[in-house]
């Protein structure tokens, strides 16, 4: 039988949306993949740690390979642990939760929930590699639960303190760090574009909702692309996997966008490991 890269994303929808692009990057190098999503919208480490502890099942648990996408649900963290011998584990933190608390006061709150979850996870998965997901802050405009992005300059202090955050987590308990939010305010900050959100038929003019990364903004495409360079140790830049939204081709994103976010994501994975 083929051996098969097992990837289980522990999260929030943040770690859902690009995987279809994640498994065609693989799948263009030649690297079968079984991608497997546990998750909850908006779902905190605490409730993460609550549900593990009590066994609750309350997750979707999306399975994505050559097949496509199957879904289960509901289902509990230990179950899903279950379904695979998995290489490589990732876990989150929602975002609004550092922001809110800032990073230094959200590191002392959330220190039980995850010490106490890592130690479970690599308790029985000795061999894995074991990741932390830093994901990114909303676009310029959002507006979310009383609270308006209004600038760059917010954008770039708001994800200071979500890798502020993974920074310390991923050096108190030796974990290696997926910097999509980086790769996000690079693409903002040297590009000028913060449409990485827009989604097919999503609000007006498709823009999305302003948080989760987009199909045809590109937001989806340059996670994979960051998820894929730390997966396999190579350069994104010049993969042949393309995006095609059959609901709209046309909207599938350009040569020239493609290329933009390679070369973010490339440049995003390769400054990590300097600040690692």
């Amino acid at each position: 039988m083929e051996k098969k890269l097992n990837l289980l994303m522990i999260g929030s929808s943040f770690c859902y949306y690009y995987v279809e692009e994640l498994f065609g990057m693989l799948d263009a190098v030649g690297i079968k993949a079984n991608i497997c999503n546990v998750y909850y919208n908006g779902c905190p480490l605490e409730k993460h740690w609550n549900w593990w502890k009590t066994e609750e099942a309350h997750y979707h648990y999306f399975i994505t390979n050559e097949n496509g996408r199957v879904k289960t649900a509901p289902v509990n963290l230990q179950w899903c642990l279950q379904q695979q011998d998995w290489d490589v584990i990732s876990l989150q933190e929602s975002t609004g939760r550092i922001i809110n608390a800032g990073a230094d006061t959200h590191l002392e709150v959330s220190k039980v929930w995850r010490t106490e979850l890592w130690a479970y996870l690599k308790e029985r998965f000795p061999n894995s590699r074991h990741l932390w997901h830093q994901p990114w802050t909303y676009q310029i405009g959002t507006a979310t639960n009383g609270y308006v992005m209004e600038s760059l300059q917010q954008q770039e202090a708001n994800a200071k303190q979500i890798r502020d955050y993974a920074l310390a987590v991923c050096r108190e308990l030796n974990l290696e760090r997926v910097n999509t939010g980086e790769a996000w305010q690079l693409v903002r900050r040297e590009y000028g574009y913060d449409k990485l959100c827009a989604r097919i038929g999503k609000g007006e003019n498709n823009a999305g909702d302003g948080y989760h990364d987009g199909d045809i903004g590109g937001g989806q495409y340059l996670n994979a692309c960051v998820w894929f360079e730390i997966l396999t140790g190579q350069s994104c830049i010049g993969n042949t996997y393309r995006p095609l939204y059959m609901d709209d081709p046309a909207l599938s994103p350009s040569e020239e966008l493609i290329l933009m976010l390679q070369k973010a994501a490339h440049e995003a994975v390769a400054k990590r490991k300097e600040s690692n």
